[in-house]
């Protein structure tokens, strides 16, 4: 195995434990200044943080060419923003997080098999299906009664499927233009979908900037600089390792400090949650043990 294929097996759960923290400082700062200002304050943070970053470096740009879809990115980025803010506030951390991964396993499951956008082929295998099906098992333990909450549980499983979708994208575009200038694009096309949503809304500009300032600098910095890591980081992964694989990874590290930071918030463990994560890793393992030892296939969609 390749260094930097270890590599990227070691930051994947650290991108895990980030992701749920800069949710956790999103949704905090949604909850001051609301979902849309809170959203524009992210992309604004991450795109100067990134074009600083450019700056200083002086990376020479790549001129390969990418098809148009690869742009979207951060387009798709500003829906998981929304959804997990919302699930964050209404769920607590490591629900949403679970419900969530649901979500993303599902997708890359379906990005593996199909080759999506012209990624390496991963054929489900019938001898997979015991794992994956115990792997669900304990993510529908860690979710609860779906009666309760309905809403915002089916905004973490779309949250779940937004970043497993905009991490293929952005990962396809890394791989043309370099990891930093397709998160610098990632933001820009976020930030510029984020603004048409201001225009069409016209929300008053004064009581937000009050709000934000009244929130501080934690909340108002940590998320979008947080969000310029994670995706730089999957950015770096994903290429790397089949999409099922990098989205159990970083769930390892999404898992751990959701359940931490729900112990942090309440003084104790829900039981049901553990016994779930429990349940979700031994059916990861039983998935690993079972899956064929067989190279991924190039499909023919898109360019490599």
């Amino acid at each position: 195995m390749r260094k930097e294929s270890l590599a990227a097996y070691g930051i994947a759960p650290l991108s895990g434990i980030v992701i749920t923290l800069a949710n956790l400082l999103n949704s905090r700062l949604a909850a001051h200044v609301g979902n849309l200002t809170a959203t524009l304050v992210i992309h604004c943070v991450g795109l100067s943080a990134v074009s600083l970053i450019l700056l200083a470096r002086r990376e020479k740009p790549r001129l390969g060419r990418a098809p148009f879809v690869y742009y979207l990115g951060g387009f798709v980025g500003v829906g998981t923003v929304f959804a997990s803010n919302y699930a964050f506030a209404a769920l607590g951390a490591s629900l949403a997080v679970s419900l969530a991964l649901f979500g993303q396993t599902a997708f890359s499951l379906a990005a593996d098999a199909t080759g999506l956008l012209g990624r390496p082929k991963y054929p489900l295998a019938l001898r997979r299906i015991p794992g994956i099906a115990l792997a669900f098992a304990g993510i529908a333990l860690m979710a609860g009664s779906w009666r309760s909450e309905a809403l915002a549980k089916l905004a973490a499983l779309a949250s779940g499927v937004f970043v497993g979708l905009s991490s293929v994208l952005n990962a396809e575009l890394g791989r043309r233009k370099g990891l930093l200038r397709s998160t610098r694009v990632n933001y820009i096309a976020g930030l510029a979908t984020t603004l048409l949503i201001v225009a069409a809304l016209r929300p008053a500009a004064a009581p937000a900037v009050s709000a934000v300032e009244a929130a501080g600098p934690i909340l108002a910095f940590g998320g979008g600089l947080m969000g310029v890591a994670v995706v730089t980081a999957m950015s770096f992964v994903f290429p790397r390792m089949a999409v099922f694989s990098a989205t159990i990874l970083i769930f390892g590290g999404q898992a751990l400090a959701g359940i931490l930071l729900d112990l942090a918030a309440r003084g104790s463990l829900d039981l049901w949650k553990l016994l779930g994560t429990a349940v979700l890793l031994a059916g990861l393992a039983l998935d690993s043990a079972l899956s064929p030892r067989v190279a991924p296939s190039r499909s023919g969609g898109a360019p490599n």
